[in-house]
């Protein structure tokens, strides 16, 4: 997994590590550092970049959370469906396609070094292995964090139309090998038949030329498609521990209860409120960031910045170094002008916000009631209830920084730091349940969790794939899968 990201960027990564694993037909399975100071970065953390759960029984002297798995698996179960039953493979001999040396797989490490080898020198290939003891022969392709993108890009999406060009020149076998392969890799992940030719029917793949198919991928709704089929087989389902937890932080949220505690945790539709997720902190100095924040100042009569440089200073002749609240509120409320809303009985609609800079939120909240009056936040002849996590101290990015304890890879208390570590995970994971769940979510689109809400928010509808209620506050309109 990529280093230092946050939990939406984890679960985006595996997302796709999914999506890869089904459609090309192989196991998934998570290789995870043991709890090891030279191998585990997030030793001090309990083995986990996700933290320690606070009640864990299983807690050793040293913070090590007992016989709890490490790495992404501390909060992430795979389900049978895609790892088919099978562990990490170890005790191979392996080989990489053209190469003449082979090497031993005894370890971690062992499968570490040889995913950067292949990734950073002969461009993605499998590994064929054959087991020492069973003689079984096994192809492994070792990959991870941002490299999945590229293999995606690169190796995956473009083949997933092509090749059945390649391998037919009739229309018919085509067409029939297209949906065989849709067929066969869908009802895996728990597609229906019928849901699978409803799509074949409509998208079929003698619909597009030949040379179009990475566009198709992308332009003609095999991504919806395919992230419909992931929010299917609920991906991702996380570990049982992650949700007595999550169910417990929503009890002291005043919102409706999800319909059941399933593992999935995001794939139940339909809450009764509406929700925004307002990304500052660490993100206010990239970029597309600083220029989106220009562009919304100059459209309130702001000039443009002399210094066209990516440095967050540049922002200083401008009220703010970020997109106000308010830009976030126009949109909400320009999406609700048909009063589509949900409990029309109710004068008042809840509106939760996701942040992580809850202090300014809040301050923009009442500097614009103060300015405007309480009459402000009314959509639809309803008075609009803002709403945040309760834990506000552990609403912070995942990785930002930490906390000024455990900032050093070797300072403070292995426990302490785990707990709350975990209790920074279980904070995220808690709003995005809450922003999965809402009737209307607004989000920008250059962050991970506008992205994985795409996902966690389509699925099959009447055969179709559909994406619920998603309103961009800045940044583009574009639907963008959570890799892109």
């Amino acid at each position: 997994m990529d280093k230092d990201t946050g939990v939406s960027h984890r679960l985006a990564s595996y997302s796709l590590a999914s999506t890869i694993a089904a459609t090309i037909d192989s196991a998934l399975v998570l290789l995870e550092p043991p709890l090891d100071n030279e191998q585990n970065k997030w030793i001090k953390f309990g083995g986990s970049p996700f933290g320690c759960p606070i009640n864990n029984d299983d807690d050793n002297d040293d913070g090590s959370c007992g016989r709890l798995p490490t790495g992404l698996s501390r909060i992430v179960h795979v389900p049978k469906m895609l790892s088919r039953g099978c562990d990490v493979p170890m005790n191979l001999t392996c080989t990489i396609p053209n190469q003449n040396s082979t090497f031993r797989i005894q370890s971690y490490q062992d499968w570490s070094i040889i995913s950067n080898r292949t990734i950073r020198r002969f461009g993605f290939p499998e590994v064929r292995c054959i087991h020492n003891d069973s003689n079984d022969n096994m192809r492994v392709l070792a990959i991870g964090g941002y490299h999945l993108k590229f293999y995606w890009l690169d190796k995956v999406r473009p083949r997933l139309v092509q090749r059945f060009w390649d391998e037919s020149n009739s229309t018919k076998q085509r067409r029939m090998k297209w949906e065989q392969w849709m067929e066969g890799w869908s009802t895996r992940m728990g597609v229906t038949i019928e849901e699978v030719h409803d799509y074949t029917r409509t998208n079929g793949i003698n619909n597009i030329r030949k040379d179009d198919s990475s566009t198709y991928v992308e332009d003609y709704s095999l991504v919806d498609y395919l992230i419909a089929a992931l929010n299917r087989a609920q991906v991702p389902t996380f570990q049982p521990w992650v949700v007595k937890d999550v169910a417990s932080y929503m009890q002291k949220i005043d919102l409706p209860p999800s319909s059941s505690a399933k593992r999935s945790l995001f794939h139940t539709a339909g809450g009764g409120y509406d929700a925004m997720h307002v990304r500052r902190g660490d993100s206010l100095t990239r970029g597309q960031s600083i220029r989106s924040t220009e562009e919304y100042w100059m459209q309130q009569g702001y000039p443009a910045r002399s210094n066209k440089t990516d440095d967050v200073a540049t922002l200083s002749i401008y009220p703010t170094n970020y997109v106000p609240l308010v830009k976030y509120w126009e949109k909400y409320v320009r999406y609700n002008n048909n009063c589509n809303l949900g409990n029309a009985s109710s004068s008042v609609r809840k509106l939760y916000v996701a942040t992580d800079d809850i202090n300014t939120v809040k301050s923009e909240i009442e500097n614009l009631t103060s300015t405007n009056g309480h009459h402000f936040w009314t959509v639809c002849n309803k008075t609009v209830v803002f709403m945040f996590n309760p834990q506000e101290e552990h609403t912070t990015h995942l990785h930002q920084h930490l906390a000024p304890n455990i900032s050093s890879r070797n300072g403070g208390n292995t426990i302490t730091n785990g707990h709350d570590q975990y209790s920074r995970a279980l904070a995220a994971l808690v709003d995005l349940q809450i922003l999965a769940r809402s009737d209307v979510f607004v989000g920008d689109d250059r962050s991970y969790v506008s992205r994985l809400l795409w996902m966690l928010r389509t699925s099959f509808q009447d055969g179709r794939a559909h994406t619920r209620h998603i309103v961009m506050a800045w940044g583009g309109n574009a639907k963008k899968p959570p890799w892109k």
